[in-house]
């Protein structure tokens, strides 16, 4: 069965046979979960429809006129990845780019614990899978849920933004912050797909580097005197921030009162869930078969 970017290929291939390549835009959104991917396409798209959980892959489209070829139509392709970050290499592998190639990784600014992981697993494997320089697509790094983010403790906030201005400028990617619930950031994001869906590029005009605002900063724009630090390598950045900003260390192992019981899936409200109805389990009188004769099947 095929999978759907190899679905989406193929109704792109037919549909697109005789359109010009500078015609077409591809956009791929990955990053935090739940951080509003579907919200701001959603908003960029003027879908009316409430957004839903995006579980593995979504794809939309946008088309607009262009002035100068007369009836020709640019033709914008988005995709969005809301699946696990360790299985992004095979979604990337498989999605078509047509045209000029933005990818966005957004963060969510309210899981600080999980910026650093975030940031590195997604750009290690998109390096991993453009590996020509030739191949690499635009990079914007979008943070979400500012309008939260700005409450929080300055030094957290100068170190959250130290650790993403040292990202970007090494990776040569865009950084902007965002929030659907601040109609100003909102208005600047919409500009920015706009611009990359349609128009010539990233024109971010209002740079802002200060970290008690909302930060706006065009790749390569910024430097390791602005940020305050010396020159550092990837390696650097990370034990800077996380010294500051320890990760969260997930067990993989749960005590249960049956033994212990391995994590089976990536959320823990699902383990919280199937622990309870394993205790349920447990206290049926009915029940004949062993709870742990259950308990190793699922092992």
């Amino acid at each position: 069965m095929l999978a759907i970017p190899e679905i989406a290929t193929q109704i792109i291939d037919k549909t697109l046979a005789n359109v010009k390549e500078n015609n077409s835009r591809t956009i791929f959104l990955v990053g935090s979960k739940s951080v509003g991917k579907t919200t701001l396409i959603h908003s960029f798209l003027e879908k009316s429809d409430p957004p839903r959980e995006t579980l593995v892959v979504e794809y939309s489209f946008g088309r607009k006129s262009n002035q100068k070829q007369g009836i020709d139509k640019i033709l914008s392709h988005i995709w969005e990845y809301g699946g696990k970050l360790e299985t992004l290499n095979n979604v990337l592998e498989s999605t078509p780019i047509r045209g000029k190639y933005f990818l966005c990784v957004m963060i969510d600014l309210c899981k600080i614990k999980n910026i650093w992981e975030t940031l590195e697993t997604c750009f290690q494997t998109i390096k991993k899978v453009y590996s020509a320089p030739e191949t690499l697509p635009e990079l914007i790094i979008i943070c979400g849920k500012y309008d939260i983010f700005k409450n929080y403790d300055s030094e957290v906030k100068k170190v959250v933004c130290t650790t993403l201005r040292s990202f970007a400028l090494l990776n040569h990617a865009h950084l902007l912050f965002y929030s659907s619930k601040e109609p100003q950031l909102l208005r600047r994001a919409k500009d920015m797909l706009f611009n990359i869906a349609f128009g010539n590029g990233i024109p971010i005009k209002e740079k802002n580097t200060n970290y008690t605002k909302p930060l706006s900063i065009p790749k390569d724009s910024d430097s390791w005197e602005s940020i305050g630090v010396t020159p550092s390598t990837i390696e650097q950045v990370k034990i800077r921030h996380t010294s500051r900003i320890p990760p969260i260390t997930v067990s993989s192992d749960t005590n249960t009162a049956g033994g212990v019981q391995k994590h089976a899936h990536p959320e823990v409200a699902l383990d919280s869930l199937i622990d309870l109805k394993y205790n349920e389990l447990r206290n049926m009188e009915s029940l004949d078969i062993s709870i742990d004769y259950l308990l190793s099947i699922n092992k």
